[in-house]
């Protein structure tokens, strides 16, 4: 598990390796679609962005051997500040299901005065 620290009113990139239960690296093909969630167990989503298309405010997923993850300043200024779980997840095509694949701890720290 992984600390990202993140600032309102700044963009931020993050590469993401997905890894499987045997620790073998995950690289999805065209019919995979890659999500990231931010928010905390027993409440609505704060932020949703795949890698099937981009957020209104610009965030995206952009999947490869690099799994960037794009967070827009826009989108965080919306998310109040605090300690959120950025769950990670795997639309897997051959399943048809999604697959938790990661949970990291997301730290966004308020704007300055």
């Amino acid at each position: 598990m992984t600390l990202i620290y993140v600032y309102q009113g700044r963009n931020i990139e993050k590469d993401i390796t997905l890894v499987d239960a045997n620790g073998d690296t995950i690289t999805p093909d065209a019919g995979n679609i890659i999500r990231a969630i931010i928010g905390r167990i027993g409440e609505a989503a704060k932020l949703i962005v795949t890698s099937s298309a981009a957020t209104a405010n610009g965030s995206s997923f952009t999947k490869g051997a690099a799994n960037r993850l794009k967070l827009t300043a826009a989108d965080l200024s919306a998310i109040d500040p605090g300690t959120y779980s950025l769950m990670i997840d795997l639309w897997d095509s051959a399943d048809s299901a999604w697959k938790e694949v990661d949970r990291q701890v997301i730290h966004i720290e308020g704007k300055e005065g």
